[in-house]
């Protein structure tokens, strides 16, 4: 590979993992952690418009990345199979992800993100509590749109 391709590619790695990292943070911090932002300027609204301008951002370089790959005189044929099909997951995960956002702000939420991973789905509602049976509806259509089970669904408000 040429050295442009490799710096692409780490490239994207970074920014992959930025934003794996970011996720890891706000769905795993405690309940009464919400209001971290309070003292500075950053706003929940900010927060669902840099994470879905993120998630556009590295996932057009990883599309980039494969499509390189697969484009590739180089590229073994195991490669570029390999390739096709992450490329493959990753458009149709992209395609589930903005139907349940759909999906879930038809309920009436203002904003949402979906992230689909390989065992577990996230999502990330604006709002400022939800009910256990607002819960079960939003699980609902995830489970409805996927075939995922409830276990591995997680579903997570922020106080908008």
């Amino acid at each position: 590979m040429s050295k442009k391709k490799k710096v692409i590619v780490l490239a994207s790695m970074v920014a992959l993992l930025v934003l794996t990292g970011c996720l890891n943070y706000f769905l795993n911090r405690p309940d009464g952690a919400q209001d971290v932002n309070a003292g500075n300027n950053t706003t929940y609204a900010d927060y669902f418009a840099a994470q879905h301008a993120d998630r556009s951002s590295s996932r057009s370089e990883t599309i980039m990345y494969y499509n390189a790959i697969i484009s590739s005189e180089s590229s073994s044929a195991s490669a570029k199979a390999d390739a096709e099909k992450a490329l493959e997951t990753l458009v149709e995960n992209m395609k589930v992800e903005q139907q349940l956002e759909s999906l879930i702000k038809s309920l009436g939420y203002e904003d949402c993100l979906v992230t689909i991973g390989n065992e577990n789905i996230n999502v990330i509602l604006k709002s400022d509590a939800m009910t256990e049976p607002e819960v079960g509806r939003v699980v609902e259509i995830i489970e409805s749109t996927t075939g995922k089970d409830a276990p591995y669904i997680r579903v997570k408000p922020i106080d908008a």
